[in-house]
């Protein structure tokens, strides 16, 4: 039985956006279709690592958290097409592009802060370049922790080597931290990722893709 859950205060969830409606003006929508050889040789190896580790979980059931425009989802309907998969955003703009890339998918719009699912709802959840935009992350690791039943996988850009890559191309150079991204709000380490997610999860393995972040963590049993 699903346990009773008293009611929810949802934090402001900082979000990018998509100021024309579109959804093809948001950051990762950005990122994801850019031109420049190295950025998109980059995601292309962060995909691949990424899609390694969620497979290797060989889950049922995958929630992609803050998926974004699918673009992630879209690599796991091929390395994993036995798997149900599932996801969820923030921005309603973003939800219709994942769901035209993926339409036997099922996608809503919900907050990171209060997800719409029962206790254990996913044999594992994945959140991927979602955490660093929120001023206080800790209530969403849980609500990702309360709807899976086995493994997080979550990745955040590596600093202080993300704001450095940024600003070695002269990215960001107005921002401070410089190169660092302006929407971002969390400028973690990888060993204070790592202690982040120890607050609420078991850290199974750490480690990245230059320059981000990855981790998989496994849930704690209540007993």
């Amino acid at each position: 039985m699903t346990a009773t859950r008293p009611p929810t205060v949802i934090p402001i969830q900082h979000h990018p956006g998509s100021p024309d409606g579109s959804g093809l003006d948001t950051s990762n929508y950005r990122k994801h279709t850019s031109g420049n050889p190295i950025q998109r040789r980059l995601i292309e190896r962060f995909h691949h690592t990424l899609a390694d580790r969620i497979t290797a979980l060989q889950p049922g059931s995958f929630l992609d958290a803050g998926c974004g425009e699918g673009f992630v989802t879209e690599l796991l309907r091929t390395r994993l097409p036995e798997t149900t998969l599932s996801g969820f955003d923030f921005n309603p703009a973003a939800v219709r592009l994942a769901t035209a890339k993926n339409p036997a998918v099922s996608f809503v719009t919900a907050s990171i802060f209060d997800l719409p699912y029962p206790d254990a709802s996913f044999d594992a959840v994945g959140c991927f370049e979602v955490l660093e935009h929120q001023a206080d992350p800790t209530p969403a690791l849980r609500e990702l922790a309360r709807v899976s039943r086995r493994a997080v996988v979550l990745s955040v850009p590596h600093e202080p080597f993300f704001s450095l890559a940024n600003a070695a191309r002269g990215k960001n150079l107005g921002v401070r931290p410089r190169g660092s991204d302006p929407d971002h709000r969390q400028l973690w380490s990888r060993a204070a990722f790592k202690a982040f997610v120890d607050q609420v999860l078991d850290v199974e393995w750490i480690g990245g893709s230059f320059p981000w972040t990855i981790c998989v963590a496994r849930k704690r049993s209540p007993f």
